[in-house]
């Protein structure tokens, strides 16, 4: 179980939604790699793996957005 408080999900996504994309496409990319590399065996790798959908979500969005 995690020691991150249960808002943290929803408060990362409000945050991203605020970033501009070239901070979403660095946090996008770092999170991966770091998400990668610490793969079973960093326990904050899960959290690597959640700002990175989360980046990559709102990216998403913007371009869906961007495309109406």
């Amino acid at each position: 179980m995690s020691n991150l408080p249960h808002t943290w999900h929803s408060e990362t996504m409000n945050r991203f939604a605020k970033l501009p994309i070239e901070s979403l496409e660095f946090i996008q990319s770092d999170a991966l790699e770091a998400a990668r590399v610490g793969d079973g065996w960093n326990p904050k790798a899960g959290q690597y793996w959640d700002e990175y959908h989360y980046a990559s979500m709102e990216i998403k969005k913007r371009k869906e957005k961007s495309n109406v």
